[in-house]
């Protein structure tokens, strides 16, 4: 299954009043599905002779208020994935400790299946902390920085 097909999937849900799809093609299956308002990605491991797949937390497509800061401030990894810092090797981070963001603000970007998906500030503030090394792989929830 190609990445636009899965993408077009995702939009699809994130239209509809579904809260779940499930699409099987072939040997692979991709399983989609709403949960709060959260949007998480997973590409699960596999024993070598299971079916490959996909399991999706998208967005409800309501319109989303401006959140307050969490009680701990943590920007969470919001899909399983490859942790960038910077836009290309060798550029300059999206942000450092003690830089000022502003809501939407790309904190930095999250690698997976070949997509990239930037991770933005959820609200304005500081950036209190940097909780995580570009390269690595991050997990879906995982904090990644700290916004005071």
């Amino acid at each position: 299954m190609d990445q636009e097909r899965i993408k077009a999937l995702i939009d699809l849900l994130a239209e509809s009043d579904l809260i779940e799809l499930s699409l099987t093609e072939g040997d692979s299956t991709i399983r989609l599905f709403k949960e709060g308002a959260t949007a998480v990605a997973r590409a699960p491991s596999l024993p070598a002779n299971a079916q490959p797949g996909l399991a999706t937390h998208a967005p409800t497509p309501a319109a989303k208020p401006v959140m307050p800061p969490t009680a701990d401030n943590a920007v969470k990894a919001s899909l399983y994935g490859v942790l960038h810092l910077t836009p290309a090797a060798g550029e300059a981070p999206f942000v450092t400790v003690g830089d000022n963001v502003e809501a939407g603000q790309t904190l930095a970007i999250i690698e997976a299946m070949k997509m990239f998906h930037p991770l933005k500030a959820p609200h304005s503030g500081v950036v209190e902390a940097i909780l995580a090394t570009g390269g690595i792989e991050v997990e879906a929830g995982q904090p990644l920085f700290r916004l005071g």
